[in-house]
């Protein structure tokens, strides 16, 4: 049986003017709610792909942004990093600067040179077994009768870490004879050998206490350190300094030279700790 129509719609086109008629039935009334149905879903599944992969995007982009910035904290942690390294090798060389992390072997050796080693009596065998002139060294003033002013340096040094302590070569070259503290082969310090006019650096901050000529050393420099300390620089060719200068670590003092009793230019370098002669090679280091 034929379902009867629902609704009858009259079509009439405006260029022929003849009526048309259309039955809307409930076969095509289904049909037509089911279509709008289909075209309403794929509507808002297009809208929410849409939203979905905006989502997505903004997420993409968030994500981007925020690797970006873990890459520049990156960047930031290794160089902070790579700055503390530096600080650590810095404080490591400044120890090593101020006395503080001498090696053992070292401070064994300059210990037992120390408790062992006599005090320099003038006119016993110095270098190359010859005789170093009897009665006491003019160092060019009384160092009892200091100026306040140089006082106080010597004690700002002395307390300061053993900064007073020398360290260091005086200058650059190659040892030819070392440290000998007794015997026939007796030698108070070490020869470094060198060109005449190379230039000869204080190893340690202190007052200058001679500086002028010796009848065995030649031109001779002394410099009078904190905590005991003492260095002598022979054989120089030039004096660069004059008793009562303060001078630091680094200052040229002198050029290297020939004078005195020495058959080969080479700077002689002696360190002494209350009058007692040390072995200057612990003190050097290597070079």
């Amino acid at each position: 049986m034929k379902s009867k129509p629902l609704y009858e719609i009259h079509i009439i086109p405006r260029s022929t003017g003849k009526p048309r008629l259309w039955y809307l039935t409930r076969f095509r009334f289904g049909l037509m709610i089911a279509i709008a149905a289909v075209l309403l879903g794929l509507i808002l599944f297009l809208a929410f792909s849409k939203g979905a992969d905006a989502m997505k995007l903004a997420e993409l982009t968030s994500l981007r942004a925020e690797n970006e910035r873990l890459r520049e904290e990156l960047v930031l942690v290794e160089e902070l990093e790579r700055q503390l390294s530096a600080a650590e090798d810095i404080e490591t060389r400044l120890r090593v600067m101020l006395g503080e992390e001498v090696a053992r072997d070292q401070r064994a050796e300059s210990q037992e040179f120390l408790t062992t080693a006599q005090p320099y009596t003038p006119g016993e065998a110095g270098e190359l077994g010859e005789t170093v002139p009897t009665g006491e060294v003019d160092y060019g003033f009384d160092p009892t009768s200091r100026t306040a002013e140089l006082e106080a340096y010597v004690a700002q040094m002395a307390a300061t870490n053993n900064l007073s302590t020398p360290r260091g070569w005086p200058l650059g070259g190659w040892l030819t004879r070392g440290f000998t503290p007794s015997g026939a082969e007796k030698h108070l310090g070490v020869d470094i050998a060198a060109d005449i006019g190379r230039g000869v650096e204080c190893t340690a901050p202190g007052v200058v206490v001679f500086a002028g000529e010796d009848s065995y050393y030649g031109l001779k420099v002394v410099v009078r350190h904190g905590s005991g300390y003492s260095t002598i620089y022979g054989h120089l060719s030039k004096l660069l300094v004059e008793v009562g200068e303060t001078v630091e670590r680094g200052h040229r003092l002198a050029l290297s030279g020939n004078t005195g009793t020495s058959t080969n230019p080479h700077l002689h370098y002696e360190i002494r700790r209350d009058d007692v002669p040390l072995d200057p090679q612990p003190f050097m280091g290597e070079r």
